[in-house]
C-alpha cells in the first residue's frame, strides 16, 4: 500500500509537502500541488479516512438509534435528517436497535469509543440515567422531553392536538374509544402524550381499549380482526393513516360498517380517504433534531402536533 512517505520521495518534496496538499492547505505553491497530485494520480493513491479521522478528533458521523422503519412516522423523521446532513459535511449511521437494552448500550459504547461524533435516540427502553452518563463522549439528543440540562432534546408535543381531536370527538358523542399504539409503554412519549389528553377531555367515566404492536398498514388489517368483535366502539384512533388504511380494508372486505376512525401523520393515503388525521411534524422533526445534535449549545427544542378535521 503506498504511503506519503514513498509519495515524497517520488515526487522529490518533503512529507509535511505532501501531507498540506492532501489536507488542501492552502499555503503550497501551484506547480508543487500538481507536481505532488499527478504523483499520487500515477500512483492510484487515496488517503485513509481513518487516518484522517484520528489527526483531526472528528469523525463527522452522527448515530441515530432507531427502533425500526415499518412506522412512517421513523421514516419521515430520517428523510428530514438525511436531507439536512446533506447540507453539512455529516453522515448519519443508521442504528437499528429494535428497542433491545443490550444493543443500545452497545452504541453508547461506540459514542465513547469516538465511533461517531453524535448520538442521536429517536426512541429508546435505556433509562435516561444511563444516557445521560455518556454525555462527557459527545452530544446526544433525545426526540422527548426529558428535563435534563446535560442532554439536547427536540421533540413534538402531541397533547394539544390530540385534546383537540378527542374534544371533536365528544362534540360528536364518540366516546367509546379504541387507541392503538406501536407501543403501549410509559417510556413513549407518545403513549403518555396520548393517555393524558384522553384523560384531560373524558376522565375516567369511560375506559379506551388499548391495543399495540401496531406499526404499518397490514398489523392495522390484523387488528380489525379484534376491533370488529366490539360493535360498541364509535372511534378508533389508530397511530397512522397506513394503519387506519389497513382497518378500513378489512372492515370493507367484510362488508360491517366502520366506526369514525382518526389517523396520524398526515400521509397521502389519509388525504385520499378523507380520514381526520394528526400531523406530527415528522419531517420537520428530523431536520432540527439534526441541526441540534451537531450544535455546541445543548437546549430543548418543541414542535406541536396539528389536529386536521376532514
Amino acid at each position: 500500500m503506498v504511503n506519503i512517505r514513498q509519495i515524497a520521495k517520488i515526487s522529490d518534496y518533503s512529507v509535511s509537502s505532501v501531507s498540506r496538499v492532501i489536507n488542501n492547505h492552502p499555503y503550497v505553491s501551484s506547480e508543487t500541488r500538481e507536481k505532488i497530485l499527478k504523483v499520487m494520480k500515477d500512483l492510484d493513491y487515496a488517503p485513509s479516512i481513518v487516518a484522517q479521522e484520528l489527526s483531526s478528533g472528528n469523525t463527522y458521523k452522527i448515530g441515530v438509534v432507531i427502533p425500526h422503519t415499518r412506522h412512517p412516522y421513523f421514516t419521515q423523521l430520517l428523510n428530514g435528517m438525511m436531507d439536512a446532513a446533506q447540507e453539512s459535511r455529516y453522515n448519519l449511521l443508521l442504528l437499528p436497535s429494535q428497542y433491545d437494552i443490550d444493543l443500545e448500550m452497545s452504541y453508547l459504547e461506540q459514542l465513547r469509543g469516538h465511533g461517531f461524533d453524535h448520538l442521536i435516540f429517536t426512541s429508546r427502553s435505556v433509562s435516561l440515567e444511563t444516557i445521560m452518563s455518556y454525555t462527557k463522549y459527545g452530544n446526544i439528543l433525545c426526540c422527548e422531553e426529558t428535563n435534563q440540562s446535560q442532554l439536547s432534546s427536540v421533540y413534538v408535543d402531541r397533547t394539544a392536538a390530540s385534546i383537540e381531536a378527542f374534544r371533536w370527538l365528544q362534540e360528536r358523542n364518540l366516546d367509546k374509544i379504541a387507541l392503538l399504539f406501536t407501543r403501549a409503554d410509559k417510556k413513549s412519549l407518545t403513549y403518555r402524550s396520548i393517555l393524558s389528553a384522553y384523560k384531560e377531555v373524558f376522565q375516567e367515566k369511560q375506559p379506551p381499549l388499548i391495543l399495540d404492536g401496531i406499526a404499518c398498514e397490514q398489523d392495522g388489517y390484523e387488528a380489525a380482526q379484534q376491533l370488529q368483535k366490539r360493535p360498541e366502539l364509535t372511534c378508533i384512533f389508530t397511530n397512522g393513516d397506513d394503519v387506519a388504511a389497513g382497518i378500513s380494508r378489512y372492515y370493507q372486505e367484510k362488508k360491517l360498517k366502520l366506526p369514525c376512525i382518526i389517523g396520524q401523520e398526515n400521509l397521502l393515503v389519509g388525504r385520499l380517504m378523507g380520514i381526520p388525521t394528526i400531523d406530527n411534524k415528522s419531517y420537520l422533526l428530523g431536520r432540527k433534531c439534526f441541526q441540534q445534535a451537531i450544535s455546541t449549545e445543548k437546549r430543548t427544542i418543541v414542535l406541536q402536533s396539528e389536529f386536521i378535521p376532514r
